[in-house]
């Protein structure tokens, strides 16, 4: 029986909602730009791909620590495993 099964679950989870936040990130800078682009003058259209710009490095930095974080719950998962398997071999052989 595996143990903790929710830290499974949430790594599980989070490989998707990584891309959600990437992709949702990225389309919505784009639709800043364009948004501004519809209200009206250059201002607009400059302050949309600054704002677009910002909303893309976000995105990436929101992507890279939510990775980050799902590589961590991964690397718990496997560093009870071990320790689990180092405990049970050591309670076994004899001395």
């Amino acid at each position: 029986m595996q143990r903790y099964p929710f830290v499974r679950f949430a790594a599980s989870v989070l490989r998707v909602v990584v891309w959600v936040v990437l992709v949702l990130g990225v389309m919505g800078s784009i639709g800043l730009v364009l948004f501004g682009g519809l209200i009206g003058g250059v201002d607009d259209v400059l302050v949309g791909i600054a704002g677009a710009v910002g909303g893309v490095i976000c995105s990436f930095l929101a992507w890279v620590f939510l990775l980050a974080t799902r590589e961590i719950f991964y690397l718990l998962i496997h560093v009870e495993e071990n320790t689990s398997i180092t405990a049970e071999r050591i309670t076994k052989e004899p001395h």
